[in-house]
């Protein structure tokens, strides 16, 4: 009959509904703990994953510490970083977020290192890196037509990787101590090799002789005229009053019977200390 029909759940009040899920036989309270489970997951998936991503999804660019930077970097490498590799898409809460940093800090060319990344409290990252050091600046004639060979000058460091030009002016250029050579002409972008082994070796020797440069007074290296014969580039020093002074192999580069580059390094030393001693004396 109609009148002994049993009320459907669906249509009952949801306190009632619960009150008779509580009082229900064994068998159908079963289905209070699947309940709660999926009453869980829906209020997670709706506030909870929401709030978690509001805390922990894209790294605020200004809680991002990195070693401070060298007078010669002018631009903020943190912003360019953060800028080109997208960090505000990365969750710290991501198993990979500190592999994933020190990847996107390690593709800027000023970055010659990323020692180490840590998460710290309160969404914060610190960064530390180890920059490159500008040694030279390799002379070179544009190849570009529309300049109509033009000269310029490429930044490099120790290694012979590319630098970005851009950040240094006129005055800055010619702090640096310079590399001729004849028809070289990077290869790659910044953050790469120059490609020409002739400059990497030169990038060596800038390098080795950059804190003697005043006493030295180097202006630029330049190629040797046994350069022609010689397997092996050999290089020579120039002042800025012209003279030339013969240095051979670059470091790590030498021939047989050659001496060794600190050997080499304190014998001009040494000569060019009793050098300026002399012309003191005598104008005393």
């Amino acid at each position: 009959m109609k009148g002994d029909a049993q009320p459907t759940y669906s249509r009952l009040p949801i306190r009632q509904l619960l009150q008779r899920l509580i009082h229900a036989p064994a068998a159908l309270a079963m289905i209070w703990p699947v309940l709660l489970i999926l009453g869980g997951y829906v209020a997670w998936n709706r506030w909870g994953a929401e709030e978690i991503a509001k805390k922990f999804y894209g790294i605020d660019v200004g809680l991002i510490h990195v070693t401070q930077r060298p007078e010669h970097i002018a631009q903020d490498i943190t912003e360019v970083v953060y800028r080109d590799t997208k960090l505000d898409q990365l969750s710290l809460i991501d198993p990979s977020a500190t592999a994933r940093i020190a990847s996107a800090f390690s593709s800027h060319p000023w970055v010659s290192k990323v020692i180490a990344v840590r998460k710290l409290p309160g969404g914060q990252v610190d960064v530390h890196l180890q920059y490159r050091v500008p040694v030279a600046m390799v002379y070179v004639i544009s190849r570009h037509p529309d300049v109509n060979g033009r000269p310029g000058f490429f930044a490099i460091d120790e290694h012979g990787v590319l630098l970005p030009t851009t950040e240094f002016t006129r005055e800055h250029t010619m702090r640096y101590i310079h590399i001729e050579i004849p028809d070289v002409y990077p290869t790659g972008g910044v953050g790469s090799l120059f490609g020409d082994p002739r400059v990497i070796g030169a990038a060596k020797l800038a390098a080795m002789i950059l804190p003697y440069r005043e006493i030295l007074d180097t202006r630029s290296i330049q190629l040797h005229e046994t350069s022609r014969t010689s397997p092996v580039s050999q290089y020579q020093l120039v002042s800025h009053t012209g003279e030339s002074l013969r240095w051979g192999s670059a470091p790590g580069h030498e021939v047989y019977g050659e001496p060794k580059p600190d050997e080499k390094l304190q014998e001009l030393v040494k000569r060019f200390k009793t050098a300026a001693s002399t012309v003191s004396h005598k104008e005393l």
